[in-house]
């Protein structure tokens, strides 16, 4: 079984029994117990369950192995959260600007909801959001080509070489985790290339991140807190992370469900 194989059937298992140990993992898929933590530690860096001592829980929610070919399309439903912080950063866009969409759940609810009134340029290297987009008569789209992945992204060579070639208005980017010390980060080193390129061709830079992926860090730092000039969250964000973040001087606009 390879570790991808092996770290998908942890979670299965853990979500379904609610609990899962070290000793346990050794002795279902023979490995040392280096190998059995390691694989608890590379599964709470992408947010899929809570080590404790001598095992692991499951996140909360439970956490989900994402299929190779996932997409925000195939989520079984819709993501409250994520639907409110997408619908906070539309408000940012203005008339005939150029904005760069994030891959993420929260661009794909972005692009669903873009009103038909806004005209406005699309930059986007996600084929499932490109698509959605080429449907709205309001939206120019530019898709930031390359060799694409399984989950129909492209950031590579060719991706970044183009973005650097194209001024950007405003950038709404998500990544896997963001906390204040570490903070944007994803699991993928090849996205890294690419987020940086965008933020640098950018001229406002802007965090749209639900409260679940908040306090959180992932493997590979994209960015520092600081280099956001602005970061959207949910009213489920603590209130020690809004009050550390005034300190760092990084402003917070946290969408309410009110609002909406």
């Amino acid at each position: 079984m390879f570790m991808e194989e092996r770290q998908k059937d942890i979670v299965r298992r853990l979500n379904e029994t609610g609990r899962i140990m070290v000793s346990e993992i050794q002795e279902i898929y023979g490995v040392s117990a280096d190998c059995a933590r390691r694989d608890l530690r590379e599964l709470e860096r992408k947010g899929l369950l809570q080590r404790t001592h001598g095992g692991a829980l499951p996140a909360e929610p439970k956490g989900i192995y994402p299929e190779k070919t996932y997409t925000p399309k195939d989520l079984p439903e819709v993501r409250k959260n994520y639907l409110i912080v997408a619908k906070k950063a539309l408000e940012y866009i203005g008339q005939q600007e150029v904005v760069y969409i994030t891959t993420s759940s929260v661009g794909y609810y972005m692009a669903l909801n873009i009103p038909d009134s806004l005209q406005v340029t699309v930059l986007t290297n996600s084929v499932t959001i490109a698509d959605v987009l080429r449907k709205k008569e309001c939206c120019k789209v530019i898709f930031l080509g390359g060799e694409m992945s399984s989950r129909g992204h492209c950031h590579d060579y060719y991706t970044v070489r183009m973005v650097k070639n194209i001024r950007i208005d405003k950038a709404f980017l998500s990544h896997t985790a963001f906390s204040l010390n570490f903070g944007a980060s994803i699991h993928d080193s090849a996205g890294v290339e690419f987020g940086k390129a965008v933020m640098e061709s950018s001229t406002m830079n802007i965090g749209v991140y639900p409260s679940e992926k908040i306090g959180k860090t992932s493997i590979h730092s994209v960015c520092k807190a600081s280099d956001y000039d602005l970061l959207i969250t949910d009213t489920d964000v603590s209130q020690d992370f809004l009050t550390q973040a005034e300190e760092m001087g990084l402003a917070c606009d946290v969408a309410d469900e009110k609002e909406d």
